[in-house]
């Protein structure tokens, strides 16, 4: 190669290298964009105004039989529940038949209308419906919820309940056996041996209302047919029937279908007598006890007379009995649990009967310290004798205030709520005027209410060891005492 090609060869190499080097670097890529996310709990949300709850009114109708009807309507959503209940309960079992009232109730889901117990229960789970009966010591009921398009199919399987029950045999002969292993169950329950026995000894176990309502093993076995037959044709009769509606149907349907099935077809009859009972309290009775060797905790019950439903008293003696042991943070539960460490809970409440009423306390005490929280007890027994704070006063209204809102959000808890007033002849308004009650109600009004717990008017009954707690009651001065059976 000539000296000219490598010079023209270095020179261009020479100019190549030189460029590069005057060209500026590339640029880096850009960064990825950033991707904030919201969190959506960040920024709570406003609070808005609190709206006064205010208990709404059913409406009222009448069938030509006479039975009573009330309606909530409730459109929200496709569910009608109804309640139908008629007076009578187990205080209407004969002397040594005690329990057919309650094996009566058993045995109306065991067949009607032509139906025995297999296609009865399998109507029942092809409409979807939930059905329940209930006996009490003064009424019986049946209980329907069920979507609205199945009302009409539901209220034909339940008119065949009330006007057309099979009470076939074998079927009786069942739910006795039934009722019987039901029984043996509570009894080894020691809180359902305390309410046995506690309600017998408080209404007089003598008395009709003194009775279990299920009877006993004894009394069940003797129960024949004709015994649940007359139960059922003396108390349900049309007259006498208060049907409580509550969900997405009208006045106007309701009344409608409930005359086609249960006005002109059931008859009006003669209601069942009603029993008032007058509790068996007063002088400075025992400490009833019922011995479980044994048991690791105390089943404690105390009893004291209390208001009738819808009495005027019932809205004073029901804050004060919330105050005392109706929630979490009451009297009882912040000694006995939150600062003792006794038991896992005490439950203070007043339950309303036709007519009566009684005040009631109950727990499960360690068995150790049985004595000791049978003396604090009656300690604040006395004290709230002598009346409520008024942060009590407030705690105790928005405690019921919160209960009845949460029982008013289903349709159960709302045809549950009006069925007992309307079935003692009380207005459809009388929610309501409870709700301004309680509302109004004042310190020296509960004062008065609760005046009524006084420990040597209560009936008492202890379901433990009695070996391990004879001794420290005794030493706390709690020296009467009477061992008792369980019914």
């Amino acid at each position: 190669m000539s000296p000219m090609w490598i010079l023209l060869g270095a020179l261009f190499f020479a100019n190549a290298a030189s460029k590069a080097k005057a060209l500026p670097p590339a640029p880096p890529p850009p960064p990825p964009p950033v991707v904030v996310e919201v969190d959506p709990l960040a920024t709570p949300p406003a609070v808005g105004e609190s709206t006064a709850f205010v208990a709404p009114e059913p409406k009222t109708a009448m069938l030509s039989n006479g039975a009573s009807l009330w309606v909530m309507e409730l459109p929200s959503l496709p569910l009608v529940t109804m309640v139908i209940e008629v007076p009578g309960g187990s205080s209407l079992d004969a002397r040594g038949k005690e329990g057919a009232a309650a094996l009566a109730g058993r045995l109306l889901q065991r067949g009607a209308g032509g139906r025995d117990a297999t296609a009865f229960a399998a109507e029942v789970e092809r409409l979807g419906a939930q059905l329940d009966i209930s006996t009490t010591r003064h009424s019986s009921s049946i209980s329907v919820s069920v979507h609205k398009d199945r009302f009409p199919e539901a209220l034909a399987l339940v008119s065949d309940m009330v006007l057309a029950p099979t009470f076939r045999s074998p079927d009786l002969r069942l739910e006795r056996k039934l009722a019987i292993a039901d029984i043996s169950q509570e009894l080894e329950d020691p809180g359902s041996i305390a309410a046995r026995l506690g309600y017998s000894l408080y209404f007089g176990a003598g008395t009709a209302w003194g009775r279990p309502v299920d009877g006993t093993a004894k009394t069940v076995a003797s129960i024949r047919k004709s015994d649940v037959v007359g139960y059922h044709a003396k108390v349900w009769s049309g007259g006498s029937a208060r049907i409580t509606l509550a969900g997405d149907i009208t006045l106007a349907d309701a009344t409608k279908a409930l005359e086609g099935r249960l006005g002109q077809g059931w008859p009006k009859g003669t209601p069942a007598p009603t029993v008032v009972p007058t509790p068996n309290v007063g002088g400075d009775p025992p400490i009833y006890i019922v011995d479980r060797p044994g048991s690791a905790q105390t089943a404690f019950l105390l009893l004291f007379p209390g208001p009738a439903l819808g009495a005027a008293e019932e809205a004073p003696a029901t804050l004060g009995t919330i105050a005392l042991g109706g929630t979490f943070t009451s009297r009882l539960n912040a000694l006995l649990r939150e600062k003792r460490g006794y038991t896992y809970g005490v439950r203070a409440r007043v339950n309303t009967f036709p007519g009566v009423g009684v005040l009631s306390i109950s727990t499960r005490i360690r068995t150790d310290v049985t004595a000791a929280a049978m003396t604090d007890l009656v300690a604040e027994l006395s004290s709230i004798r002598n009346g409520v704070s008024p942060e009590e006063m407030l705690k105790a209204r928005s405690a019921w205030s919160t209960d009845l809102v949460e029982t008013m959000a289903s349709r159960e808890g709302v045809a549950w709520m009006f069925a007992p007033y309307h079935l003692v002849g009380l207005g459809p308004t009388t929610v309501k005027a409870d709700q301004a009650e309680l509302a109004s109600a004042s310190a020296d009004s509960v004062k008065a209410a609760m005046a009524g717990y006084d420990p040597s008017k209560a009936v008492i009954v202890l379901v433990g060891d009695w070996a391990k707690i004879k001794e420290p009651l005794t030493n706390a001065g709690f020296t009467r005492t009477q061992l008792m059976p369980a019914l």
